[in-house]
């Protein structure tokens, strides 16, 4: 039954969505005012069609700031390094358990590839359709 969850889990949850919603729900945590007009991700896809890099980006204009930067491999890093001032213990846990799970979403890219994901100032209705979106993911996954 747990494996049945699981596989259901993987075919109907993006990673995209899923990495947007963690934004989402980390914006007023990283202290992302109305300065900043988006957060971009981009990451990267090894050849062996994992996630291996995750970057996250501040974008005010014409400039962009580092939030965080992460890699999953075990012995490489300790969780998302942030940096520029930006800090979030609870972003820093989603990536983290995103990214230790990557398996279970999909994202639709070939191997050596790079996504990216535009996200804009959440409103009301945007962070609670994360909150829940993000609960039924990781609901199942348990």
């Amino acid at each position: 039954m747990k494996t049945e969850l699981i596989l259901k889990t993987a075919n109907t949850v993006s990673l995209d969505q899923v990495l947007s919603n963690s934004v989402v729900l980390s914006w007023n945590s990283l202290g992302l005012g109305s300065a900043i007009s988006a957060v971009n991700i981009e990451y990267h896809v090894d050849p062996e069609g994992a996630v291996d890099s995750l970057k996250l980006w501040a974008c005010s204009g014409q400039y962009s700031s580092l939030i965080c930067e992460y890699s999953p491999h075990v012995g490489w890093s300790d969780g998302p390094r942030f940096t520029n001032g930006f800090h979030s213990r609870q972003l820093g846990r989603l990536l983290q358990s995103i990214l230790l799970n990557g398996p279970l979403f999909a994202h639709g890219r070939r191997p050596n590839t790079n996504g990216t994901i535009e996200i804009g100032p959440p409103t009301v209705e945007q962070t609670t359709d994360a909150t829940m979106q993000l609960h039924e993911a990781f609901d199942g996954l348990q």
